[in-house]
């Protein structure tokens, strides 16, 4: 918006979170910030959307004359079939979290292993030749995959289904990393859903050493298990609210043109958080 709590008026575009669950995103509250920040005149508001309605959700947003949107679980893949044009960044990934639309067409985009880059190279420190463990194959998997390899890291891929992880490192290895045993990994990172609720990871992940760094996609008030056993071993333990922040700095910069201000998205993502 124009500045800080103004009013929407008839020219006020929409922003909207395409996904379901949505209640629990932290997504509007960081826009929202941005956008008053920046003097965007524009609202983000997020929408439950069942997988039967994607279609005409976004063909919706289309005739509304959107100024973009995110996608989120569980239609970060379906959306890449109702594109017009799929930018190469999406099609490496093999999903999309960001749509814009121009001159009648919707682009699909993905912001997702650009933002994971951001937190690897600025705040672990990854560097070419480096051990991963990644655990998980999903859709946040396969973002995971092509950011490791494009920081050229040496991963083992964990996951309960085999095709699943062999997609995940047909990505990686084209992105340019390589896959194999890491017994000793500098980094662990948790692509699962595991430990949103309280649950530990299997014991294998459990433990660390000072040389080590943990990352978990997931994000609360609270450490997760997972973080928890890192930081009592003495590694650094690093959650998903720096992704959140990186990936929607992003996607923001896609619909304005404008320079992000990160700086301000974060803090409304910590007090969003309840930090």
């Amino acid at each position: 918006m124009s500045e800080a709590g103004a009013i929407p008026s008839a020219a006020t575009r929409l922003v909207a979170l395409l996904g379901s669950p949505v209640g629990h995103s932290l997504s509007p509250q960081i826009h929202t910030s941005a956008f008053a920040e920046c003097g965007v005149d524009a609202v983000y508001l997020a929408f439950d959307v069942a997988p039967g309605d994607v279609p005409a959700a976004v063909a919706g947003l289309g005739s509304l004359d959107a100024l973009g949107a995110n996608v989120t679980v569980p239609h970060k893949r379906a959306v890449l079939d109702l594109a017009d044009e799929v930018t190469a960044e999406a099609a490496a990934v093999g999903a999309a979290n960001t749509l814009s639309w121009q001159d009648g067409r919707m682009i699909a985009d993905n912001t997702d292993a650009s933002g994971l880059q951001r937190v690897l190279r600025h705040d672990v420190a990854l560097a070419p030749g480096d051990g991963v463990v990644l655990f998980g194959a999903g859709g946040a998997a396969l973002a995971c995959g092509v950011a490791l390899g494009r920081c050229g890291a040496r991963v083992e891929i964990v996951a309960r289904r085999p095709e699943a992880g062999l997609a995940v490192e047909r990505r990686l290895v084209a992105a340019g990393g390589s896959t194999g045993p890491v017994p000793e990994p500098r980094l662990v990172l948790n692509a699962t859903p595991l430990g949103l609720h309280g649950e530990a990871l299997p014991r294998r992940f459990m433990r660390f050493n000072r040389d080590q760094v943990a990352l978990d996609l997931l994000y609360g008030p609270e450490p997760t298990p997972f973080l928890n056993a890192a930081t009592a071993a003495g590694a650094r333990a690093l959650d998903g609210l720096g992704l959140l922040v990186a990936q929607a700095a992003l996607s923001f910069e896609r619909w304005t043109g404008l320079q992000a201000p990160v700086k301000t998205m974060s803090a409304a993502a910590r007090q969003a958080v309840g930090r």
